[in-house]
C-alpha cells in the first residue's frame, strides 16, 4: 500500500521540467494543457495497474472538469442579453417615438454605457454614461429631440424617446449595453407613418369622346398604393401612374385612367398606407353630355327651312302682282 501511494504521488508529481511552455493561455486553458503534458509525458511512470491508473486519470479529469465550470462561471458573471420588441416600433410624423430596450437577466445598469445609433454605430443618436447623458458626438439631426427614460434603470430597462417625428427617422436603430468589457446589443426597427389628402379628380374628354381621369393625392408617408375600383368594386388598372417626393420626404401621388365607354358609371380612387392599414377613398360620378354639335344640326337644318319658305313666299307674291 504505501508502495502504491508512492507511485500515485509520483504520478500526480511527474510533469515535464519547466511545466506548461504556453504562458500566454488562460488559466483554464494552462491547466488543461498541462494535464494533457502530464499524462502523455514519457517521463512518467505509473506502478499502478492499468484499471487503477484509468480510474486515476477519470477522478482528476472529473476534478479539472469542475474547476474549469467554476471559472467560465466567473468569467460570464457580467454576460446579459439585449432585448428589444419584436414588431417594428410605428410613430406619426411629427409626433413621439418610444423604442424599449432592456437587459436580460434583469440588472442594474445605471452605471453602465447605453449607447443608441442607426444601423452603423457612427451615427449616434443617444449616449448615457457615468450616471448621465452625454449629448456631445451625437448626430446634428437629433441634437435636442432624444430623450432617455431611466425610470426602470435599476432594473436594466430603459426607452429611447425620440421628439417631433421626421421621414429621416425611418429605419433600424441599435441599442447597446456595455458593463467593463463586455458588450451587447439589439436592433430596433422604426417605421414612421403618416396618412395624406383626400383624393381629387382631373377630368378631360378627348375628341375620341374618351374620358381621361386623373386622381391625386399628396402628403405620404412612406409611399401609398394608388388604385381605382368601380361600381362593382373590382380593382381598374391604371394606364399611367407618377409620384414625388418633397423636400420633407413624402410622397405626391397621381393615377390616370382612360375610359372609352361614355355611359354614366361611379369611379372610386383609393389611397392606401401599407404601414397604418388605414386608406383615404373618394367617389366620382361620370356621365358624358352629348357633344354641342347635336343639338345645333337640327338647329340648322330648321333655319334652312324657314329661309326656303320665306323665299317661297317672296316669290310667289312677286309673281301675283305681276
Amino acid at each position: 500500500m504505501k508502495g502504491e501511494d508512492q507511485s500515485v504521488q509520483g504520478a500526480m508529481l511527474a510533469f515535464p521540467r519547466g511545466g506548461c511552455r504556453s504562458t500566454t493561455c488562460s488559466l483554464s486553458a494552462h491547466l488543461l494543457v498541462c494535464i494533457s503534458q502530464a499524462e502523455h509525458s514519457p517521463g512518467i511512470t505509473l506502478s499502478l495497474s492499468q484499471k487503477k491508473q484509468r480510474v486515476f486519470i477519470t477522478y482528476h479529469r472529473s476534478l479539472l472538469s469542475l474547476y474549469l465550470g467554476l471559472q467560465m462561471s466567473s468569467l460570464v458573471a457580467g454576460a446579459f442579453q439585449i432585448r428589444g420588441p419584436h414588431e417594428p416600433v410605428v410613430a406619426m410624423l411629427g409626433g413621439e417615438a418610444e423604442l424599449p430596450c432592456f437587459l436580460t437577466p434583469s440588472q442594474n445598469a445605471k452605471y453602465m454605457r447605453i449607447s443608441w445609433s442607426r444601423s452603423m454605430s457612427s451615427q449616434v443618436v443617444h449616449v448615457y454614461k457615468d450616471g448621465r447623458d452625454h449629448p456631445e458626438g451625437v448626430m446634428e439631426q437629433y441634437s435636442g429631440r432624444t430623450k432617455l427614460m431611466k425610470d426602470a434603470i435599476s432594473k436594466g430597462i430603459v426607452v429611447l424617446r425620440i421628439l417631433n417625428v421626421q421621414t429621416s427617422d425611418n429605419g433600424l436603430y441599435r441599442c447597446g449595453f456595455q458593463h467593463g468589457s463586455f458588450y451587447n446589443d439589439t436592433l430596433i426597427e422604426l417605421k414612421v407613418a403618416v396618412l395624406g389628402s383626400d383624393p381629387h379628380f382631373h377630368v378631360e374628354v378627348t375628341k375620341s369622346r374618351e374620358i381621361l381621369l386623373e386622381c391625386k393625392s399628396e402628403g405620404w408617408f412612406p409611399l401609398p398604393k394608388i388604385q381605382w375600383i368601380n361600381s362593382w368594386g373590382e380593382q381598374i388598372p391604371s394606364v399611367s401612374e407618377s409620384q414625388t417626393q418633397n423636400k420633407g420626404g413624402l410622397f405626391h401621388v397621381s393615377a390616370s385612367l382612360l375610359l372609352k365607354d361614355p355611359s354614366p358609371k361611379n369611379m372610386t380612387c383609393s389611397v392606401w398606407n401599407p404601414v397604418l392599414n388605414q386608406k383615404k377613398e373618394e367617389q366620382i360620378s361620370i356621365a358624358v353630355a352629348e357633344p354641342s354639335g347635336s343639338w345645333f344640326t337640327p338647329f340648322i337644318i330648321l333655319a334652312v327651312i324657314l329661309v326656303v319658305l320665306v323665299l317661297t313666299i317672296i316669290v310667289f307674291r312677286i309673281r301675283k302682282r305681276r
